[in-house]
This record gives structure tokens, sequence and C-alpha cells, in this order.
């Protein structure tokens, strides 16, 4: 970045604010983000409090100012020595010397590392990758790296199975193989099955998860939102001098800084589903279709909607044998009686992700009038199977349903032979129509749990 963009003006005028006790948080987040943006801002903070300490100590406030104003064409003499005799020379010295290596060891911890630099071993892959240049599906991240983009989203699947959803702009750094820093941008996190104690750090909180899947907003200035979603986490900031802080599913906090208390705000989920939707390998959805909602998830046969096609994202990572009986398993579209009836067996073990398509709009629809639904999705791996029986559907609840799924008021699962699904030739892409009679039409979608699958190319 151009030396002309930095406010050195601004700077100068925070750095020595820094060794004042009157500093707030508001002043150290605009400093941090001055520190993180300009490589050329960090190295003018470490000379100017170094040198200055030592000026300080050895020469003189006076002399000081004078040898930076010779220095320094932008301020004048008499505003540096202004600045300067505010503090004893032994009292400055300490303070700026502390100051250089709290700047120096923060930017340690922030800096980036280069993989070489670390284990071979990749801890995290790029799951999902949309409107943005700076990752693709398949990618390798290894602690230490730092994913930095402007727009778009990314969603990364840690090694202990945790998935971070990110929406830019953003910045975050991969911590280990179940934890990430973030510095700014918009998030879903979620900890699948009995993955415990991932951790996600901010300029404001610590947040551990305790089974659980939440929403991160930071702002640039560090301020955080926290919103659960599912489960719970704890708030391990150094503001808790008391012990964490637990919060539960339906609450929402805001936390301007590292000092400060998280404030109760009002419980919104709008604001993160497309990250959400990310974060379960979800690319793209179009026409009359939605992503259930984290409230929604676990309650299928409870959620009425007459004018959206439902998803509903299931278990993950599910070991299904060779021999495992499905529908479908080919691309191509699927509608008459024959097809419908049909059953293949999985050739192969396969580990899935499922996914429940529904219709059910409870007593929105007259009896015996038809209403044709249709909606698009695109998945970021691809559909290894299709389960369009309501047998099937029953025998594969316990296996492929949520543990806590209730299904209760749902009948006449499966589709008629009216309905008709698509698949397309990457496997990626599945089209849904529903041509509602009665009752309510059902499919389910076994999708493949790694990017790198047989059926992937």
């Amino acid at each position: 970045m151009n030396d002309s963009s930095i406010p050195f003006e601004r700077l100068e005028e925070l750095l020595f604010a820094s060794t004042n006790e009157t500093f707030t948080d508001e002043e150290r987040a605009e400093l941090n983000a001055l520190l993180f943006d300009h490589p050329a801002a960090r190295n003018y903070a470490v000379q100017f409090l170094s040198f200055d300490a030592v000026l300080a100590d050895s020469l003189g406030a006076g002399e000081a100012a004078r040898h930076y104003a010779s220095k320094n064409k932008k301020w004048s003499d008499e505003k540096w020595f202004e600045k300067v005799r505010r503090f004893s020379s032994r009292h400055r010295a300490l303070l700026a010397a502390a100051s250089v290596v709290m700047i120096m060891c923060g930017w340690l911890m922030w800096r980036e590392i280069p993989s070489s630099d670390l284990e071979a071993k990749p801890v995290g892959v790029v799951q999902h990758a949309s409107r943005t240049t700076s990752l693709e599906v398949g990618d390798g991240l290894h602690s230490g790296d730092w994913v930095r983009f402007d727009k778009g989203r990314v969603a990364v699947k840690f090694e202990s199975g945790a998935k971070l959803a990110v929406e830019g702009p953003a910045e975050f750094k991969i911590v280990s193989n179940n934890g990430a820093r973030m510095v700014r941008g918009r998030a879903t996190i979620r900890v699948p099955g009995k993955i415990k104690g991932f951790t996600l750090d901010t300029p404001a909180e610590q947040i551990v998860d305790l089974g659980t899947s939440f929403g991160v907003t930071i702002e640039r200035n560090g301020a955080t939102a926290i919103s659960v979603f599912e489960g719970s986490v704890e708030l391990r900031g150094r503001q808790h001098a008391s012990g964490p802080q637990l919060l539960a599913a339906g609450d929402s906090v805001h936390v301007k800084g590292s000092s400060t208390a998280p404030d109760e705000i009002p419980y919104k989920v709008s604001d993160y589903l497309q990250t959400w939707q990310a974060s379960f390998g979800v690319e793209a959805v179009e026409g009359a279709m939605r992503i259930a909602e984290p409230n929604e998830r676990a309650v299928p046969g409870k959620v009425l909607d007459g004018e959206h096609l439902l998803i509903f994202p299931e278990r993950e990572s599910v070991e299904l044998p060779a021999g495992f009986v499905v529908s479908a398993t080919e691309p191509g579209s699927y509608q008459s009686r024959l097809g419908l009836k049909q059953q293949v067996a999985l050739g192969a073990p396969l580990a899935v992700d499922s996914y429940l398509i529904q219709f059910n709009p409870g007593k929105s629809l007259t009896p015996n009038s038809p209403r044709r639904f249709s909606g698009t999705l695109k998945f970021d791996r691809p559909v290894v199977g299709l389960l369009f029986r309501a047998a099937m559907l029953n025998e594969s609840d316990a296996i492929l349903g949520l543990p806590s799924a209730d299904f209760g008021g749902v009948f006449r699962r499966g589709i008629n032979d009216s309905d008709e699904v698509s698949l397309s030739t990457d496997r990626r892409t599945l089209t849904v129509t529903f041509d509602v009679i009665n009752g309510v039409d059902q499919i389910r979608v076994l999708v493949a749990s790694n990017p790198s699958s047989p059926h992937s190319n």
C-alpha cells in the first residue's frame, strides 16, 4: 500500500496517546487497525517509540523534540517539543520501551507465518469458495496461514471436523486443527457431532464452543457481535475476570473492546443466512427453495411453508457401508413410476452428509388442488445418492436424520409419479419439481463429505 495513504498525523497522535493512562479502547482498536493494515505504519511505530525512548532518556525532552523536528519535516519543532515535554524523561523512556515491546509482541502474534516454516500437513481444507480469487476448493491450509479477501465467501473444514464459513471483506488466521483467529468479517462457525473446544479469537473476545453453531460479526475497529444458533459457547476474554460467560442458543451480545463487558442485543439470524448456508456446502439456491434456519433444522415435521421447498441439513460425515440401498446414484432425470421405485446399492463404503428436501404447506393448500413448486440448489461436493421412497426415508431417519429430529405430523412421505428430480452431469446441481396434491413431499439427498470423493470428477 502506498505510504501516502497512511494517516501519519493520526498515527503519531495515537502513539503518543498510547503511553498515557487515558488511552481508550477505541483508540487502541484504531491504532491496531492502522498497524494491521499498513506495514509502513508498523515500521514507523517501532522507530518512533524506540528512538523516542532513548532520546527522551539521554538527551532530555527539549533536545529530543528538536531532533525529531529535523528528521520529520511534516511537523514543526514546537509541536514535537510540546508533546514530548509532557513526560519526564525517565518515565517516558520506560513507557515508550514498554510500548515497543507490546507492539512488537502483538504484531508477531498476528503476523503471517509462511507455511514452509510449519508442519507440512494441512490442518484445514477449503471446502467452499465463491466469488473470490484468493482460494480454490481443495486448497490445504496450515497453522499460521492467513486468509484475506474483499468479497465472496470461503468455508474451511478443519481437521477436527469444525467448519468456518466467512463472508468478505474478511481476514482470519488458521491457528490449529481446531481454532482460528479472526480480525474482520462475518462468519458462521459450526462444530457438528461430538466435537467440542473449537476456539475463535477476535480482537474483543475469545469464543470457545461447547458443541454448537454460532455467528460472529467483527467490525473494522475490532468490536464483535456474537449470536448463538445451536448449543452453547463460553466467552473467555480477559474482561471476564470472574470466569467464563456462558451463552446459549438464542443469545446475542455485542462486545466493544477487550476490556469491555458484553452488552445484550436482539437475536437476529438474518445477517448470517449466507454463511449459514455456505457452512453446509450449499453454493447456491434458486427458485422456490430456501435453507432451513437454525431453529427449524431439528423439527422438519413442525415447519410449515406454503411458498418454498425447504432444505434441512442433517447429519454429517456418516459412514455408509457398501450395499446401502438408495433410489438413484447416477446423473439424470427421475420422474417415471419405474424410476421412482428402483433400488440401487452403493458399490463401496462412503462418508456422506445428508439433506432432507421437503414441501409441507400444512393447511395452506386446498385438498386435491395441486400446486407446482420448483427449485435448484448447487452443492460444493458431488451428490452420491438420492432417496425417493417413503420406506427408504423411514428406515434411514435413524442414521441420517439429526439425533433429535422431530418428524411428527409428516404423512405420505416420498414423492409422487408426477414429481421430477434431476441431477446434473457433474453431480453438483439438483433441480427439484414437486407437484403437490396432498400430504408432504420429501426426498433425502446424500452428498460426499470429502471434496476429493471419487465422484468429484
